[in-house]
């Protein structure tokens, strides 16, 4: 059983990067890319909502006294 196991490599550790087959990589991308697109649009959308600003008083930086 010991001799099944594979030790985890190091998060910083230089390793070797693995080419994709050109059939994965043409399926993959397009779902990567969909995937990075909506993280991204969640994260504006947290900061919008954290910045306590909504949709009609973006950019409007003038101090109103």
């Amino acid at each position: 059983m010991g001799s099944a196991r594979r030790k985890q490599g190091d998060l910083f550790e230089e390793g070797r990067a693995t080419e994709l087959r050109p059939d994965l990589r043409s399926r993959l991308a397009p779902l990567l890319q969909a995937l990075l697109t909506e993280a991204a649009r969640l994260e504006a959308q947290q900061q919008t909502q954290s910045d306590g600003f909504g949709e009609s008083e973006q950019g409007d930086d003038q101090d109103h006294h």
